[in-house]
């Protein structure tokens, strides 16, 4: 039996008729959805429609490249692990609205794939299970400029067919258009396209080898910028803190976002480390210094996410961020030292450790892609065990994240903390089962008295404007749900400066917040109520808590249109002039 890769010829027929041939099913399926008017998707068909969509991407990068038995084994198990991830997904998950594609929690997907791939066909290549590294960066590489020049290929491709519809729809000609947007049309000509442009990267080597040294050469000096801009955050953090960090709320998601361009960075100067290859000294001095960010970075990102966590317990999303952390330390730890590792050619423990990582990230993603760590299983244990724990009260507990929230794992554990949890929780989670529908998804928690609430902090509110005035005692005692944007200086951290301004000149004042940059009105309207947000300049903030307020009566009415229709008339240049103004 001949056990060679495909030749050229034979893997482009391959590959068009897998795009041919998955494309028409596909397209069977997806017309077969819209005959179902609303009722559920069946679980065998999204498995099997998001299958064959990822499933094709397998087929086409491998024929060429692996040897035939091997390409068949190792699909038939790529299939195999996409049904199974598509099946966890399609079970655990409540959302109704049915996409085909891997989006949101699914996303490590893609990642998990690309390099289960690149680890399986550059070890069939070699011949061995390890395979040398300069092979697994070449694979890899190439894969990935592939990939990038086959989406910017079918995107051009279908915007000339647009173009063309829309030139023949100019002169009353619509059969082109209905065509396009005809599904056994759409699905298979996107699936030839792609495969097409998949074997142009292969029997065009040459032209890949260049794109990618020019995608390399232009990323690699993008890494001094980045190790100076990042020295400078790591320096400028011993002087100003931690907590004007973590007050952005968003310190993990910037943090991991830092750590995946330092370590794409750091691979594009390094590449295969050749000793023949001379890499410039600001470039390799760049590296180290950048190895230590990615460390620092990390652990920051580690400690921050430790923080949420430990305070609110897991969510989906925090296990996603959880993943990221943690993939990110390794990394740091396996770079720095190779950073500081003092004998042979710099930075020779890349390779190594990029090898390890690479099966430790494929192990990482495949548990969070299954039940075996599961997002929506992790977060519903962690939050049943806080209410159940007595850490959060039953009745300021968000017991739509058990509902809603965490998939048929919550709800399992709703039930089950009705029938085997404390008293109070017994209770209160027997009334939440049947209380909370379907519909109560996205009403307002305000309104549903779901989250739990809030009231202002007397020790945190300090009153800059007029300085005699009292803030009205309904407001301190009310309680605001976590939704209702109470500044967080209202209740813990850096205080509230306060003023107390007639806006609406009905005699009663309104009150305006500012924390660290965001100014809050509050309006009495029954109950106090938010009415607007503003983020203010640094000068505005100081002149805001030295107490410069006032009311700047409008220039202009508002012009009135029939009986409901009302324009605000503003001044462009005035309001450009004084820069803001508080409506």
């Amino acid at each position: 039996m001949n056990n060679q890769s495909l030749k050229a010829n034979e893997a482009l027929i391959v590959r068009l008729a897998v795009g041919l041939v998955f494309g028409l099913a596909i397209a069977w399926l997806i017309k077969s959805f819209d005959a179902l008017e609303g009722k559920q998707i069946p679980i065998w068909a999204q498995v099997l429609t998001s299958t064959l969509i990822l499933g094709a991407f397998i087929l086409w990068a491998g024929a060429g490249a692996m040897k035939r038995l091997s390409m068949a084994i190792w699909s038939v198990i790529a299939l195999g692990l996409i049904a199974l991830i598509a099946w966890n997904r399609a079970a655990h998950n409540l959302d109704t609205d049915y996409n085909p594609f891997f989006l949101n929690l699914s996303f490590l997907i893609y990642p998990f794939l690309f390099i289960s791939h690149e680890l399986v066909s550059s070890a069939d290549q070699a011949g061995k299970p390890i395979a040398p590294y300069g092979l697994y960066f070449d694979e890899a590489w190439k894969r990935g400029v592939q990939l990038a020049l086959s989406v910017l290929f079918t995107a051009l491709f279908w915007a000339i067919l647009w173009l063309g519809a829309t030139l023949l729809g100019f002169i009353g000609f619509s059969w082109f258009k209905d065509l396009l947007g005809n599904e056994y049309f759409s699905w298979p000509i996107s699936g030839l396209a792609i495969a097409a442009s998949v074997n142009l990267g292969d029997v065009q080597p040459k032209l890949m080898h260049n794109f990618r040294a020019l995608v390399l050469g232009v990323l690699s000096w993008l890494l001094p910028v980045i190790a100076v801009i990042g020295l400078l955050f790591a320096v400028s953090l011993c002087f100003s803190g931690l907590e004007p960090l973590w007050k952005t709320k968003a310190a993990t998601a910037s943090l991991l976002a830092g750590c995946v361009a330092l370590v794409l960075l750091i691979n594009a100067a390094w590449q295969q480390g050749d000793e023949d290859r001379t890499a410039h000294i600001i470039l390799r001095w760049s590296a180290r210094i950048a190895c230590g960010l990615l460390l620092v970075f990390s652990c920051l990102a580690a400690w921050s996410l430790w923080l949420r966590i430990a305070q609110y317990g897991l969510t989906p999303e925090r296990v996603m961020a959880l993943v990221g952390v943690i993939i990110a330390v390794l990394y740091g730890l396996g770079y720095a030292a190779a950073a500081v590792m003092p004998k042979g050619r710099w930075l020779h423990l890349l390779a190594p450790v990029n090898i390890g990582l690479a099966f430790v990230m494929v192990a990482i993603c495949f548990a969070v892609l299954t039940p075996i760590a599961d997002p929506y299983r992790l977060s519903a244990s962690s939050q049943a065990e806080r209410v159940n724990s007595g850490q959060v009260a039953p009745d300021k507990f968000d017991w739509r994240v058990l509902r809603f929230k965490t998939g048929t794992y919550g709800r399992d554990e709703l039930k089950r903390l009705s029938k085997s949890g404390k008293t109070d929780v017994i209770r209160t989670a027997a009334i939440k089962t049947t209380a909370l529908k379907d519909d109560n998804r996205y009403v307002p928690a305000s309104e549903a008295g779901l989250l739990e609430v809030r009231t202002p902090d007397p020790k945190q509110m300090i009153v800059v404007f007029p300085k005699s005035a009292t803030i009205p005692a309904d407001f301190m005692t009310q309680a605001f749900a976590s939704d209702e944007d109470l500044p967080d200086c209202a209740t813990a951290g850096i205080a509230c400066q306060v003023a107390l301004v007639d806006l609406n000149h009905d005699k009663t004042d309104e009150l305006v917040l500012l924390d660290d940059q965001k100014l809050t009105v509050f309006v009495k309207q029954g109950k106090w109520r938010l009415l607007s947000r503003s983020y203010l300049t640094e000068d505005q903030r100081a002149d805001f808590k030295s107490g410069q307020i006032s009311v700047a009566p409008r220039t202009y009415d508002d012009l009135k249109i029939g009986t409901t229709k009302q324009l605000r008339i503003n001044d462009q240049k005035e309001a450009e002039a004084h820069g803001m103004s508080i409506d």
